[in-house]
């Protein structure tokens, strides 16, 4: 059985709450995006070559004009950004050449 990669977009505050709570306990990745920024939109094509490798990560992707109050809660101020959650540890990745090789890697 193949493991497959999934990307859910949070569009709401309910899914955005829903998200936080599980950042004490759970292990995942927040992708916070622009449609207006150029580097996010050519990583489009980087994050849909990512989605077709093998493996059974989940992708959360936050964009601002769905929810710009968001970008607080990890102290985000430039996009694109990659938040990485661990049992309750935040690391965020905030140049592009970081992100880019995170989709990019094998």
């Amino acid at each position: 059985m193949k493991l497959v990669k999934q990307i859910v977009n949070i569009r709401t505050e309910k899914e955005l709450s829903a998200l936080y709570q599980r950042k004490r306990y759970g292990t995942f990745k927040i992708l916070f995006t622009s449609t207006w920024d150029k580097s996010c939109l050519a990583l489009d094509k980087v994050i849909n070559k990512w989605k077709e490798k093998e493996g059974d990560e989940l992708l959360y992707v936050i964009n601002s004009w769905d929810l710009p109050a968001s970008f607080s809660m990890y102290m985000v101020t430039s996009v694109p950004a990659l938040v990485h959650l661990k049992k309750g540890r935040v690391k965020v990745d905030v140049e592009y050449p970081t992100v880019y090789r995170f989709f990019d890697s094998p």
